[in-house]
């Protein structure tokens, strides 16, 4: 186990893509990419090290663990073994994001000299486990809002919930995410320290349409998408405006077990887009994707509704 603090270099660049290759042989030696920052499954390339830490490209969602999740065993199994700068627990992480999971990854590899010391009573273990259950559903996981850890994870993520919500999003800046990214690390900290807060939980979305099994919404409360599973909602289409003309959209089914045909619509929406060459795309798991994460989309929430309607009566 790693017995002293790891030194972490943290690179933040918004909204990139890239191959697995190009990581390996553009990035220094002892680079780890998390979450969605390689367009590839979870990997390993002992030349360097290189290590690409994700949960959504060519894997079984239900059957992978978060990144986090992986983070976590990776450090039990060895991981600063062999991410090392002169015998020293080293390594350069790569994101393009500052979600719940990145956020989470990157406090265990920074912290991972406290890992021995977690037991399965710990706030800290619960929210790891919770926040893995609701990624790997795509946020629709059915949890108690009234219980206490909850509300906790409510407020250890609050400031990516702000983020997510915030109408100048695509705006942000490397130095926005990582504050995000470092307040956020601080109120893991204080959970991890035994000194959780609690807040509320808001659900609330509103219909906008949709079609057979299937509803397009707006997310008005971080957690609206598990009030649609207990509303008996069980695939969907999520839009947010973000200029005028220009939208962010999540496309999610609750499990692989929802008949809803989440990668063919990826492939129909790059079609209509011309974006099936690009890195910046329609894509996503199985079970959770969207809208390119740079761009966004210039397709209409009508035009998106009739496209997947088309789609499903084919």
């Amino acid at each position: 186990m790693v017995s002293i603090s790891p030194k972490i270099l943290l690179h933040v660049e918004p909204g990139v893509v890239e191959t697995w290759e190009k990581f390996c042989s553009t990035k220094p030696p002892c680079s780890i990419a998390l979450d969605g920052f390689v367009d590839a499954a979870p990997c390993f390339n002992a030349v360097g090290p290189y290590a690409n830490f994700d949960h959504h490209k060519n894997v079984n969602r239900l059957a992978t663990r978060s990144t986090a999740g992986q983070i976590l065993v990776a450090i039990f199994l060895g991981l600063f073994e062999t991410f090392q700068q002169k015998e020293h627990p080293f390594a350069h992480v790569y994101i393009n994001d500052c979600d719940q999971d990145i956020c989470l990854s990157y406090w265990l590899l920074s912290n991972a000299h406290l890992v021995s010391e977690l037991s399965i009573d710990l706030d800290l273990v619960k929210l790891i486990i919770g926040e893995d259950l609701i990624d790997s559903s795509g946020g629709a996981f059915p949890i108690n809002p009234n219980q206490s850890i909850v509300r906790k994870m409510a407020w250890v993520f609050e400031y990516y919930d702000e983020y997510r919500f915030s109408k100048n999003r695509s705006q942000m800046t490397a130095e926005n995410v990582k504050n995000v990214i470092e307040r956020t690390c601080e109120r893991i900290t204080l959970l991890y320290l035994g000194k959780g807060k609690e807040i509320g939980i808001n659900s609330v979305y509103q219909l906008l349409g949709g079609g057979s099994n299937w509803q397009m919404i707006i997310e008005e409360g971080t957690s609206a998408r598990t009030k649609l599973f207990n509303d008996g909602i069980r695939a969907f289409v999520a839009v947010r405006e973000r200029d005028k003309g220009i939208y962010d959209y999540s496309i999610g089914r609750m499990s692989p077990f929802i008949n809803f045909p989440i990668e063919k619509i990826y492939d129909l929406l790059n079609n209509v887009e011309g974006r099936c060459h690009s890195s910046d795309r329609w894509g996503g798991s199985d079970t959770i994707g969207g809208s390119p994460r740079k761009s966004g989309s210039q397709i209409s929430p009508h035009e998106i509704e009739q496209l997947i309607n088309r789609l499903i009566a084919s």
